[in-house]
């Protein structure tokens, strides 16, 4: 039974101003967000495999990117969808053909770089164990609910988490949500644990670092980039 990273890279970057190129393309110390995340699953020991779904337009420069890298843990590169939910999909489908049905699959944003191997270990854990793994991070701030301009509601924080990525489960479970999701209308879940927790399936929360972004808009990409230096100076130069 593999452990298979199904990383997703399908935006077109809509939401990060003044930049003619996806954001998974972006450059961070000269490599690509998505190589950064890549080079997480590629490094891991655990990891045997991983599939990425891309538009269809930007197949040939992942693929270059893949050769440069030398990233040949990625073994499909699946064409993408009009949606987040259809390109997970899509990926595991075509993982699906490779492999064991009880394999485990950790679905990812191709932009959520800041993930570590501590991280994915204990995601394949708790997968194995608890037939499941979503990563949270507690909320910290005040959630309100709208009214106009107005708060409705104020909803007490504490048992409030956000997830996040990566999202783990048994190969076999999460192909069968997907499809189960299509042949009942919905084409758009906003994530596997949504899609996974509306048909009662049991998902268990692991807790990841607060650094753990998801790059959106400019200023995540800025955020990363900080957090991404710290990391490169603390492996050259030791320290916490």
């Amino acid at each position: 039974m593999a452990n298979i990273a199904v990383v997703f890279a399908g935006g077109v970057g809509a939401r990060m101003a003044h930049s003619s190129r996806p954001k998974q393309f972006l450059e961070i110390h000269g490599r690509p967000v998505i190589v950064h995340t890549l080079d997480i699953f590629q490094q891991h020991p655990e990891i045997d495999s991983i599939a990425v779904a891309i538009l269809p337009q930007y197949r040939e420069h992942l693929e270059r990117l893949v050769k440069r890298y030398e990233l040949d843990k990625v073994q499909w590169i699946v064409d993408g969808g009009s949606t987040g939910q259809e390109s997970r999909h899509n990926a595991l489908k075509v993982v699906s053909e490779h492999n064991d049905p009880d394999s485990i699959v950790l679905i990812h944003d191709g932009v959520r770089p800041l993930i570590d191997a501590d991280l994915v270990s204990r995601n394949i854990e708790s997968a194995r164990e608890f037939g499941s793994a979503v990563t949270c991070t507690k909320m910290t701030e005040t959630v309100v609910v709208e009214e106009g301009a107005g708060i409705k509601e104020v909803i007490p924080r504490d048992p409030l988490w956000t997830a996040q990525a990566p999202q783990t489960f048994p190969l076999k479970d999460v192909l069968a949500g997907y499809d189960r999701a299509v042949a009942e209308g919905e084409n758009d879940s906003i994530d596997t644990c949504t899609l996974m927790n509306g048909f009662g399936y049991n998902v268990h929360r692991v807790e990841g670092p607060r650094t753990n972004i998801k790059i959106t808009t400019a200023s995540d990409y800025y955020v990363c980039r900080t957090f991404l230096t710290l990391i490169e100076d603390r492996e050259a130069f030791g320290g916490e």
